[in-house]
């Protein structure tokens, strides 16, 4: 066996021999002994024996064991530990394994993310887009709808002034009753019965036309205005300034009405106004409501045209339209 060493040979005769005699002159008394050692060759002598060294054969042999049971102890753990450490390392893989998965995932979540996210980009582009195209549409037509806002006005005040230019010489009569058998004629003498009532001569050569607006007539239903239209707007002026002038200062029941006129039955007043188009018959109403809420005292029109006036001595505002009306409004609140 390796490792392990052979005894050494023993000594010869001659040595033995030696060995014996260096052993008697050794216990042969020296001259001061007193008792004599008797020896013999063939005597033993008791000797101590030397202990077995380590590398004798049976030493080797019970090293060789323990050194065995140690390696084999030592290889059981080595063992051990390396399945551990396949355990952990086997674990470890699964786990990387997982995470490779995991961020296979996530990368493939990523990049239908960054594709969907590009999705929604070109979609809000595309949708940002168009937005800004209908705004800038919708700002276009707000213009264009103001320009034509600012058109309708402007038509609707020419023709306006048309109407007012086309019954610049006309009066309207309001509350004169209707006869059974009237026409043409008994309107022109009710004209001019009105003229002689407030002092103003009006020929019937100044009468272009006088006609009662048409429409359904009842009982209950207060009488049709009568329109007369002058040849000449001074005319119109003239019965206008008449009629202020016979009701100022003058109680309700003497101011005009239809007993001064000549006509029997029930006392109605009579109005005597300028010729007014729809639109401006509705902006003088308003203008009046107006001076009741807020304690105008005067309220009137000339030539078609409508003023206000808080109180005496301050200054006339004219009312062309209902923007006027509110604009003060404002400033009154």
């Amino acid at each position: 066996m390796a490792g392990v060493q052979r005894t050494p040979p023993g000594p010869s005769n001659t040595q033995k021999y030696n060995t014996s005699q260096s052993t008697q002159s050794q216990t042969q008394p020296g001259p001061d002994t007193n008792t004599p050692i008797i020896t013999s060759d063939y005597v033993n002598i008791n000797r101590t024996k030397r202990a077995r060294q380590g590398n004798s054969p049976q030493g080797a042999t019970v090293e060789v064991e323990i050194s065995s049971d140690v390696k084999n102890t030592q290889d059981d753990s080595i063992t051990q530990t390396l399945l551990e450490q396949t355990k952990i390392m086997s674990k470890l893989l699964s786990e990387v394994s997982q995470i490779k998965t995991q961020n296979t995932q996530i990368q493939a979540t990523n990049t239908e993310i960054r594709k969907s996210n590009e999705e929604i980009e070109k979609s809000m582009f595309y949708m940002n887009q168009n937005f800004e195209d209908l705004r800038k549409e919708v700002e276009d037509l707000r213009k264009e709808r103001q320009e034509q806002q600012k058109y309708i006005e402007s038509l609707e005040q020419k023709i306006s002034d048309l109407q007012h230019r086309s019954r610049s010489s006309g009066v309207e009569l309001r509350n004169v009753p209707q006869g059974n058998a009237e026409n043409h004629t008994t309107l022109m003498k009710t004209v001019c019965s009105i003229g002689e009532a407030v002092g103003v001569q009006i020929p019937e050569s100044e009468l272009r036309d006088v006609y009662r607006l048409p429409g359904k007539s009842t009982t209950s239903d207060l009488p049709r205005p009568i329109i007369a239209e002058f040849t000449r707007v001074q005319t119109k002026q003239s019965l206008l300034s008449a009629v202020r002038l016979f009701n100022k200062d003058k109680d309700k029941d003497r101011k005009l009405n239809t007993t001064v006129i000549g006509f029997p039955g029930k006392h109605q007043p009579v109005y005597v106004t300028e010729q007014l188009p729809t639109s401006t018959k509705k902006l003088f109403y308003q203008s009046r409501e107006f001076a009741k809420r807020y304690n105008y005292t005067y309220c009137w029109i000339s030539n078609g045209n409508i003023f206000l006036r808080k109180k005496e001595g301050d200054k006339q505002i004219l009312i062309s339209n209902e923007k006027c009306l509110q604009d003060l409004g404002d400033k009154n609140t």
